[in-house]
């Protein structure tokens, strides 16, 4: 665990037994914390001994001070997280001390988190365990509700289903997740991908802590608007990872122009499955890691990296049929793919990669800014779009009036 940043003068980590199929630890006791402790640290260890706790003591009514104090102190004032961070940015919280211990976790994580914890890891850091508090609804009847619906998004999940590559138990699992996401998400429902990140969150968590998990991940982590019907924030943040490619990769993006190869076909399976099923197992579950901490900024990152170290490669490519047999699976087996050939490339160096210097700059703040500019675009687009359809109907409509008066 010292490895990981978790010094055994800082945290102790003790073993208890759990329900789900990996073991997971407890949480870092304050009374093995050696020196001064402050205030928000020990919110910090209060809570996170709340949420591994069970579901019977996760979070109560009185815990809201403590989840305040833990999301203030586990987050950068300026905030890493695209739900959270505009109103975070207004507190004047941080110390340098709080800075210390933020550095601490941060490199912790990126240094990858010891399976026998990541369950808690995800869970606390997505932020679950609010999204869970503020639901003032069960799983179990949220469950209930989705089995009950029959709709578009529930057809399309029992297509789905088969297709994930689990076992009959696990298909159970999956079910009642996604059924119960589309029961407390109408807006949403379901989007093809989803079963794949609610398999990787399964390989930790048992099944309440994966739906919170999921909830959080998509209503607060990401951008809003990946998994809607216009798909609006994924399209904008497709068209931003194109233009951070002409920055920091411009050899490489002025290739792809020579020749008219559009990456995003590819980069949208990326950004919308999260990498799970494009990344070997574990480096998945570390892009995850970094993720639920740090936020969608991860995204562009790893996407960034995995074209730095296939940019060779790429730049001898002249369709786009021949890049995406190089970026479907670029370093060999994917998360779904046990059984895969070895990779391709090195693969530790994904993280080392994402974390360079060349991305030096590449942060929560400067993404926002971008990407609202994208999005105003996507935004006009789908105005005239829409427009051009209530447009066609309305025509439509005449037509038929015409007609019916003819015939008259």
């Amino acid at each position: 665990l010292e490895r990981h940043g978790y010094g055994p003068t800082r945290w102790s980590f003790r073993q208890r037994p759990d329900k789900a199929s990996t073991p997971r630890t407890g949480a870092p006791s304050p009374r093995t914390r050696q020196g001064p402790e402050s205030e928000v640290e020990l919110a910090w260890v209060a809570l996170w001994e709340r949420i591994v706790s069970g579901p019977s003591r996760e979070v109560g009514p009185g815990d809201e001070a403590a989840i305040l104090a833990c999301e203030r102190w586990r987050r950068k004032e300026r905030g890493e997280r695209n739900g959270m961070w505009k109103k975070l940015k207004t507190m004047n919280f941080r110390s340098s001390a709080d800075a210390a211990e933020w550095n601490r976790l941060t490199a912790g994580i990126r240094r990858g988190v010891p399976g026998p914890i990541r369950g808690s890891v995800w869970y606390a850091c997505s932020g679950a365990a609010v999204t869970r508090h503020k639901a003032r609804v069960s799983y179990a009847e949220l469950v209930e509700r989705g089995l009950a619906l029959n709709n578009e998004a529930t057809t399309v999940i029992e297509v789905d289903l088969p297709r994930t590559g689990v076992g009959e138990e696990q298909i159970g699992k999956l079910r009642r997740v996604l059924r119960a996401f589309a029961a407390k998400n109408p807006a949403i429902g379901y989007c093809q991908s989803m079963n794949f990140i609610t398999k990787a969150l399964l390989l930790y968590n048992e099944e309440e802590r994966t739906f919170w998990i999921l909830c959080s991940l998509i209503e607060d982590v990401l951008p809003a608007g990946y998994y809607t019907p216009t798909m609006a924030g994924l399209r904008s943040d497709l068209r931003l990872l194109d233009s951070l490619i002409g920055q920091y990769l411009p050899t490489l993006k002025a290739h792809l122009t020579r020749c008219g190869i559009d990456l995003a076909p590819i980069t949208m399976n990326w950004f919308l499955c999260l990498f799970v099923n494009t990344l070997p197992a574990e480096q998945s579950h570390r892009v995850l890691d970094c993720l639920l901490h740090e936020g969608p900024k991860v995204l562009f990152r790893a996407a960034l990296a995995i074209l730095h170290l296939r940019e060779a490669e790429l730049r001898k490519v002249g369709a786009v049929v021949d890049a995406y047999m190089i970026l479907r699976v670029p370093f060999g087996a994917s998360a779904g793919d046990e059984g895969s050939p070895a990779a391709a490339g090195p693969p530790n160096d994904l993280l080392s990669d994402m974390y360079g210097l060349w991305l030096k700059g590449l942060s929560t703040d400067r993404l926002f800014q971008l990407r609202e500019g994208h999005l105003a675009g996507v935004r006009v687009e789908d105005e005239a779009h829409a427009a051009r359809k209530e447009a066609w109907r309305k025509s439509q409509q005449e037509a038929k009036q015409r007609e019916a008066e003819a015939a008259a």
